[in-house]
């Protein structure tokens, strides 16, 4: 069975949303809903190392058509959060049982993926037409990023504390271990007393001194809080992923 089956009726969900949402009497639950299988679905993707933004960017489309409140987005941001960290350490937990570490996924596990992520695209996209459709006449504001314009790379590492965990036998663990980008924009950072360089481009990151052993990827999530994802010695069982505290 494959490890990840949770996303082929995520998809068909989905879909089915998008179809019917002229007739729901309540579109903004059915945003809700749509808003946390995208944060499983990204956990998922994000795990196997495959590209999930244009998950996010659909999600993102859908959520600026909607004409939200800012206090509806703030709650859609956490629970996105919310979503994603439950996701990813239920994933971490097969992935241990199953032997098989992150960015390592089974080829059937990768296949689904690959099928099933434009799928899931099309239904968000056609939920953010429905939700156009039955709006009131005031006027929706545009997606503020649309597929075919996706988000321009991070030039440099946005300043503050990243707090390093690693997953577990299915659990998230502090990995006693904080990355301070230091402010300035010098391309500097600590880990406890060491201090060394890095360098950020198209969204990968190398470092000098104490993390000089690791590889980085760096990205701003759809929820807005920034991220490193280091992998040491070219070992991916050998990760961390580490969010900016806020």
């Amino acid at each position: 069975m494959n490890t990840f089956s949770r996303i082929v009726p995520l998809a068909c969900g989905l879909a089915v949303a998008g179809t019917s949402l002229g007739a729901e009497p309540d579109p903004l639950s059915m945003l809700e809903g749509a808003n946390t299988q995208a944060a499983q679905v990204q956990a998922a993707l994000d795990f196997c190392r495959r590209d999930a933004r244009p998950v996010v960017r659909a999600l993102d489309g859908l959520i600026g058509a909607a004409g939200l409140s800012a206090p509806q987005r703030d709650k859609l941001r956490r629970t996105y959060e919310q979503a994603m960290r439950d996701e990813s350490s239920r994933i971490a937990g097969i992935a241990s049982q199953k032997g098989f570490a992150q960015g390592a996924c089974p080829a059937t596990t990768l296949e689904t993926l690959d099928k099933q992520t434009p799928v899931i695209v099309k239904s968000l996209d056609d939920m953010r037409r429905g939700w156009r459709q039955t709006a009131a006449s005031t006027p929706i504001p545009a997606p503020a990023r649309t597929p075919e314009q996706p988000p321009a790379q991070a030039a440099d590492i946005a300043p503050g504390k990243y707090t390093c965990y690693t997953f577990d036998a299915g659990q998230l663990n502090y990995a006693y271990t904080d990355v301070v980008v230091q402010k300035g924009g010098h391309g500097q950072y600590a880990v406890g007393a060491k201090g060394g360089s890095y360098q950020v481009q198209d969204g990968r990151v190398s470092f000098t001194g104490p993390l000089s052993n690791a590889t980085g990827r760096y990205a701003v999530k759809q929820t807005g809080v920034p991220q490193l994802d280091l992998v040491f010695n070219a070992d991916n069982r050998a990760s961390m992923t580490c969010p900016r505290g806020r």
